[in-house]
């Protein structure tokens, strides 16, 4: 997980949007200024912590939202030897309305490419002007050229041995995770729509 469990809410209230957020369909041109608009995200960590953030808002439609943030936990991801998630990492994140994950990509300070941070979560709510969004743990992190390596497997363990999610969330989260790498070893990563995106906002 990329967000920073510090900043829970009540700690770092999310400040007002100047302007309003288009509605479902709109695509914000490439190359427009982004001044206005904004996207609030309430991420939720099980069993008790709330996140809230303003991010920028790339791109919304009645599949997908496009967010741009920066990576704010200082937990890294050493991948054969090269950091290629670290906190200040300027980074992208997909987020279909309707699946049980985020895909988002990941670029260092000096704007290469380092690969792909999948987080399994709940399929978002839409809470008027927020998007929440639970998270389930279990995360795969894929580079470039399609190796990957699954991530925080434990605490998902841990999670379902506490009690915060059942069994059935348990094996739908596995579930997931599984479809993700079959698209990954089938060279059929990142799925389409983001791939599609990236290549027409230049992502």
């Amino acid at each position: 997980m990329m967000r920073n469990l510090e900043n829970e809410r009540g700690k770092r209230p999310c400040p007002e949007v100047a302007g309003s957020n288009p509605a479902p369909g709109t695509k914000i041109p490439a190359g427009s200024s982004m001044s206005e608009q904004k996207i609030r995200l309430r991420y939720i960590r099980l069993p008790n912590r709330t996140m809230e953030f303003l991010d920028e808002l790339v791109f919304r439609s009645d599949q997908m939202i496009v967010g741009k943030s920066h990576v704010t936990s200082a937990n890294s991801v050493i991948f054969d030897g090269r950091t290629v998630l670290a906190q200040g990492f300027p980074i992208t994140y997909f987020q279909f309305l309707d699946k049980w994950f985020t895909i988002v990509k990941i670029r260092n300070l000096k704007g290469e490419h380092t690969g792909y941070y999948c987080d399994i979560v709940l399929p978002p709510r839409l809470l008027g002007e927020w998007v929440e969004i639970t998270d389930l743990f279990l995360d795969l992190w894929v580079s470039p050229d399609l190796r990957y390596r699954i991530l925080d497997e434990d605490e998902l363990e841990e999670a379902l041995q506490q009690k915060w999610i059942d069994k059935e969330i348990y094996e739908k989260a596995r579930m997931e995770l599984q479809r993700l790498i079959s698209k990954v070893e089938n060279k059929r990563f990142p799925p389409y729509l983001v791939k599609d995106l990236e290549r027409k906002l230049r992502l």
